[in-house]
């Protein structure tokens, strides 16, 4: 019985394939883990005070890349590249200042001068009503304007019978009408009533001369 010798091929496959799972083993074992794992330690997770990233390298630094920190690797995004950062907002523009409101006063009516009788008022002296015997006693208390114009009067009176009290009660009233249509003492007096239209005139006379 003959004995063949192996091949090289055979006598050299197991010499490979022993090298080829060395490298393999070498290699999983020189992997880098990745940061933050369970099992790294010393990657962002285990990190407690944060004062200084973990370096992520982007493969070998012998080929001139730069490392990239986490805090860059959130900056770049997925992308690559890092985001434009965001438009300043418009000014806000502010708002016209609205006018006060103006409070118009109502206008204010002037009096005219002529027209406020009774501005000024004087009393005459009392004065007796007497035709051949005295009839009673009437004082006259003229009105007039600020401008010293008469335009009014009135008068108090006291009859002594009753036959008196109804001349009086009949002549007073038009007396002081003719006052202010005359606007002085130059009245006409009342016909059938001469004691107390000559009465009234003097006492009239008396306030107006107090103007």
């Amino acid at each position: 019985m003959t004995h063949r010798q192996p091949s090289l091929f055979r006598r050299l496959y197991p010499a490979l394939a022993l090298t080829g799972v060395g490298f393999g083993l070498v290699n999983v074992l020189d992997r880098p883990a990745p940061a933050g794992s369970a099992g790294d330690m010393t990657g962002t997770a285990g990190m407690t005070d944060g004062s200084s990233p973990t370096v992520i390298t982007g493969g070998d630094t012998a080929d001139g890349t730069t490392p990239v920190t986490g805090n860059s690797v959130t900056a770049q995004g997925s992308s690559g590249v890092a985001p434009a950062a965001p438009a300043a907002p418009p000014a806000t523009q502010a708002p016209e200042q609205q006018a006060p409101a103006v409070t118009v006063a109502p206008p204010v009516t002037a009096v005219p001068a002529g027209n406020d009788c009774g501005a000024v008022s004087r009393t005459g002296a009392e004065t007796a009503i007497t035709w051949r015997r005295t009839y009673g006693v009437i004082s006259v208390t003229v009105k007039a304007t600020s401008a010293g114009t008469v335009c009014g009067a009135s008068a108090d009176w006291q009859a002594y019978d009753q036959k008196s009290v109804r001349y009086e009660d009949f002549a007073v009233p038009i007396l002081n009408s003719q006052v202010a249509s005359a606007a002085g003492a130059n009245i006409q007096g009342v016909s059938g009533a001469t004691a107390v239209s000559e009465a009234y005139v003097r006492s009239l006379q008396s306030a107006i001369d107090q103007l």
